[in-house]
């Protein structure tokens, strides 16, 4: 695995509600999202546990915000989760991450950490 700012963040998974259709569960497809970490959220939405709160933090991140941090779950994160893209991993800004590491005191990412 090559380096990844997202190693040093976790800012996103302790900011936002990680929402996802039920189906991407794994008590109905098989290698899905642990559904002993999810909670129900709506008839067809689950939610990752800790996300839905007014201070979240997913139950899957592990580490130390801002420091050093890794998803227990990363092959079977849920499509949001898959979707986010950090500011500049693709060459593209996302203000949504920038405004994610701002609530944990970070700095905006920007093209040269990703070098």
């Amino acid at each position: 695995m090559s380096f990844t700012p997202c190693l040093l963040c976790g800012a996103c998974c302790a900011f936002y509600r990680a929402s996802f259709y039920w189906r991407e569960a794994d008590d109905i497809t098989p290698g899905g999202v642990p559904v002993s970490l999810t909670d129900d959220l709506t008839q067809t939405y689950r939610v990752m546990k800790g996300t839905d709160s007014a201070t979240p933090r997913c139950v899957a991140l592990q580490g130390d915000i801002g420091h050093s941090v890794f998803c227990s779950i990363y092959q079977r994160r849920s499509t949001p989760c898959r979707e986010f893209t950090p500011s500049y991993a693709d060459g593209q800004h996302n203000p949504r991450c920038d405004k994610a590491r701002a609530a944990h005191g970070l700095p905006p990412l920007r093209p040269e950490d990703w070098q």
